[in-house]
């Protein structure tokens, strides 16, 4: 397996393995993080989290797309420090097409299946988020990317 693949390998083993990241975006007033929980589509292409229109999230997504996710395996225990792994998703909201919101909005209830009538509720929007790149971090410092060419 060459390293790409092995990078790729291990990215979609933690983002199965975590269902919840840190989705960092840029509001009127600086910085801004929520706790979201997350889907991803199978080429690893595309996030997809789930979030009323009437938050600071979608607010400050739809004003400025460009965010970050950060997932990770941390257990909070001092392992952590040389065990845990972190993934930074780097990318942009982009709207979705009418044929495409079914196929993302029953990946992510695929995920999360208890949040039905959360995802049915008409003030809530699944949001796409096109990954520009991954950056992994493992072992305490080493840090490996991994760009998905967005077209």
């Amino acid at each position: 397996m060459t390293e790409n693949n092995q990078l790729k390998n291990n990215i979609e083993n933690l983002l199965q393995a975590q269902t919840l990241g840190v989705l960092a975006s840029e509001g009127d007033n600086g910085p801004y993080t929520s706790l979201v929980g997350f889907a991803y589509t199978p080429d690893l292409k595309n996030i997809l989290i789930a979030t009323s229109r009437n938050t600071h999230k979608f607010r400050n997504i739809d004003k400025t797309p460009q965010v970050s996710i950060m997932i990770d395996s941390r257990t909070n225990r001092e392992a952590d420090f040389k065990d845990a792994v972190a993934l930074t998703v780097i990318g942009k909201h982009y709207s979705v097409e009418s044929d495409q919101k079914d196929i993302y909005q029953s990946q992510y209830l695929k995920r999360f299946p208890f949040l039905n009538t959360f995802i049915n509720d008409a003030s809530v929007s699944i949001v796409a988020i096109k990954v520009e790149r991954y950056i992994y971090v493992c072992r305490f410092q080493e840090v490996l990317e991994l760009g998905m060419n967005p077209k």
